[in-house]
Parts: structure tokens; C-alpha cells; sequence
């Protein structure tokens, strides 16, 4: 009983790598984030009034603080077609795809920081799906009458708001923009694995304010929806820290609540375990 007992925990612990090792539970945990996505989604989608509500406060309150820029911004670019492509394709492709880039390139070659990322991503996406519920916020797009133009919907069929992507998108989640806070996560994993080249370090510096311009000048956010993206992921990302400063003591508590697991040592090599068959040697007298 005790060699099936052993047996079948040697087995776990080798499927328990071997799917760490191939990425398939980093597959598992993003299936199970969008399954909440969708979740938030169907409960906050129809909430159109509420959401058209709360975008015109945000409209007042930008204005209360004089930073109400967001029309200045689009007029800049909006009699220049490739000036208006480029912002659409910097904010289309520079978001989820990009995040799978990056996820991945990170997964091969920076684990360690991958590791951070990855968890302050879902980290900040958990808080704004929360925020998405309680506080719906229509885009400057969907604000009628208030002069925005909907850039991607005018000048390009591939986009977030494109008829084969309506089942995933929440039109009502402006606030907190993690399309900018995620482009602040991104830049700085760039600048931070690329530390020792001063251009990957500028490029990492300046994604994020590229991402600011093109959320605005394509009427998908206000300028106010980038700065809560912005706590927001810095949030995550101080959880994410503290959750990886706090794993070596939580690895010790389980470790002594389990005495018979077995250890890791560095290199992810396991630590020997004597055989139960072979004797102890006799103590030295």
C-alpha cells in the first residue's frame, strides 16, 4: 500500500512538471480568465444608460480639471489617413497580440520575469473586470453628439468592435483603460530585460505614451480611463511582487505542514529521497 501510495505521488509530481514545464497550465489559467471575462461581460453589456451616464460624468470631470483634450487630440490626425491607420493598428495589434508576443518571448528566454508579468496581468485584469461591473463606462465613441469618430470603425473592418468580435468584447469597459495599463506592463518588461541597450530601453519608455495617443485619437477611451489603467496595473503589479516575496516563506510553511513532500533545490532538481528498501548505514562510533 505505502510503494502504490509513493508510486502514484511520484506520478503526480512528474505530470505536475511536465505540464509547468510545457505552458499548459499557464493555457488552463488564461481559459479560466476568460471564462470570468465572460461572465463580467454578460452581466454589464446590456447596462447601455448607466454606462452613457457615467462617460458624460467623466466628460465633467475632465473639464473640471481642465484636461479635457480628448477632440484636440483626434483632430490632429484624423485629416491624415495613414496617421489615423497607424493609431488603428498600434491600438488593435498592440494589445492582445502583443501581450502574446511578449508572453511568449518571456517564457523562453526571461522565465523569472515572465513569472512577475504574468501574474500582474491577471492580477490588474481581476481588478478591472470588478470595476467593469460596478462602474460600466461608455467610450468617447458612444457618447452621441459630443463630435468623436469612431476611427476603427470608419477606416478599418479588423478591430475589437469588428461584428466577428462582438462575442468577446465588453463595449462598456472604458474605465480602468488596461489597454494603456498593460502597455505600461509591457513597456517596462521590455526596458527591464533589455536594461543594458539604450534603445530597447527608450522603446520600452516610450510604448506606453505611443498606446496614450492612439486610446484618445481613436475615441476608444478618455484621457482619465488611462490613468486608472494605469493604478490599476501598478497595482497588480505590487501584487504580483509581494505574492513572489512571499513565496519562500509560504513554501516552508507547506513543506513543514508536509513533511513528506519533497523539496525543490535550484535548477528545479529534486532532492533525493532515500530508498525505503535500502538500510541506513550504522552510525559512526
Amino acid at each position: 500500500m505505502t510503494i502504490n501510495a509513493e508510486s502514484t505521488r511520484a506520478h503526480a509530481l512528474r505530470a505536475w512538471r511536465f505540464t509547468r514545464r510545457t505552458g499548459i497550465q499557464e493555457a488552463v489559467v488564461v481559459v479560466i480568465a476568460f471564462l470570468v471575462y465572460f461572465f463580467i461581460r454578460g452581466a454589464v453589456v446590456d447596462r447601455a444608460g448607466e454606462a452613457l451616464s457615467n462617460g458624460l460624468d467623466l466628460v465633467a470631470l475632465e473639464r473640471a480639471m481642465g484636461i479635457y483634450w480628448e477632440i484636440q487630440w483626434q483632430s490632429w490626425i484624423i485629416d491624415e489617413y495613414w496617421a489615423v491607420r497607424f493609431m488603428n493598428w498600434v491600438y488593435f495589434w498592440g494589445h492582445m497580440p502583443l501581450v502574446i508576443v511578449l508572453a511568449v518571448f518571456l517564457w523562453v528566454w526571461h522565465r523569472s520575469t515572465y513569472g512577475l508579468m504574468r501574474t500582474a496581468f491577471l492580477a490588474s485584469g481581476a481588478i478591472g473586470v470588478i470595476i467593469y461591473a460596478l462602474y460600466p463606462v461608455a467610450p468617447p465613441r458612444l457618447v452621441p453628439f459630443a463630435g468623436y469618430i469612431d476611427t476603427m470603425a470608419v477606416l478599418d473592418r479588423v478591430g475589437y468592435q469588428a461584428q466577428e468580435a462582438q462575442a468577446f468584447v465588453n463595449p462598456y469597459a472604458a474605465v480602468p483603460s488596461l489597454h494603456f495599463g498593460w502597455s505600461m506592463l509591457l513597456g517596462g518588461a521590455i526596458a527591464w530585460v533589455g536594461r543594458r541597450r539604450l534603445w530597447v530601453v527608450a522603446l520600452g519608455v516610450l510604448w506606453p505614451v505611443l498606446m496614450l495617443f492612439s486610446i484618445v485619437m481613436t475615441a476608444n477611451h478618455f484621457i482619465i480611463d488611462a490613468a486608472f489603467g494605469a493604478i490599476v496595473s501598478l497595482a497588480g503589479l505590487a501584487i504580483a511582487e509581494g505574492m513572489r516575496r512571499a513565496r519562500p516563506g509560504a513554501l516552508r510553511l507547506l513543506r513543514t505542514a508536509l513533511p513528506g513532500s519533497i523539496p525543490e533545490l535550484p535548477g528545479g532538481r529534486r532532492a533525493p529521497v532515500p530508498s525505503p528498501s535500502r538500510r541506513a548505514p550504522p552510525a559512526a562510533r
